[in-house]
C-alpha cells in the first residue's frame, strides 16, 4: 500500500518528523511507551482513506516483535554511550553512537515497511481523515495511557498537514 501522492511510510514520517513540534511531540510518545512508527503509521494510513484500527492489534505485534528484536537494543546502546562510559574516549564514543543511530533508522525504516505491508481496509464511515486519525490514535493511545501524548503528537502533525 502506499499513501496519498504516492508517498512511503517512511518519506512522509521523515517529512513530519523534520518538523520541530512534530519532533517533539513524537518523542513525548516515545517516552509515555508508544511505538512512533505505529503513531505515523495512523496518520498515514487514514490520510490514504485506509481504516488501520481495523488492523491495529496485528500492526502492535508486528511493530513490537522488530522493536523488541532490533530498534530496542540498538536504542539502548545508543542511549548508553551518552554520556561516554568509564575510560572511553568522548570522541570515540560519539563515533559509535552516531554508528548506532544509522542502525537505529535503519531498524526503524524496516519497521515502517513491515507496517505499510499491512493491508487496512477502505475507511467506510463518515468521519473525515482527520477525525479518523485522531479516532486511530485515541484507540491506540488508550492501551499504553498515554491519551494526552497522542493528542500532542496529533496537533502536532495536523498542523504541519494543513499547511502541505
Amino acid at each position: 500500500m502506499t499513501g496519498t501522492h504516492g508517498q512511503s511510510l517512511w518519506d512522509f514520517s521523515v517529512g513530519l518528523y523534520a518538523h520541530p513540534p512534530v519532533q517533539s511531540a513524537a518523542l513525548a510518545l516515545q517516552d509515555a511507551g508508544l511505538d512512533v512508527n505505529i503513531a505515523f503509521w495512523i496518520v498515514w494510513s487514514t490520510r490514504a482513506g485506509r481504516d488501520p484500527v481495523a488492523v491495529l492489534a496485528e500492526a502492535v505485534s508486528l511493530a513490537g516483535e522488530w522493536y523488541d528484536l532490533a530498534v530496542g537494543p540498538l536504542r539502548r546502546v545508543r542511549d548508553r554511550l551518552k554520556p561516554p562510559p568509564a575510560g572511553v574516549a568522548p570522541e570515540a564514543a560519539s563515533v559509535l553512537r552516531s554508528s548506532v543511530l544509522g542502525a537505529e533508522l535503519e531498524a526503524e525504516k524496516i519497521a515502517q515497511a513491515l507496517l505499510q505491508s499491512l493491508d487496512a481496509p477502505v475507511d467506510t464511515g463518515t468521519l473525515s481523515w482527520p477525525q479518523s486519525a485522531a479516532r486511530a490514535l485515541e484507540h491506540y493511545a488508550a492501551h499504553a495511557g498515554a491519551a494526552l501524548q497522542a493528542m500532542k503528537f496529533k496537533e502536532a502533525v495536523f498542523s504541519v498537514v494543513e499547511k502541505e
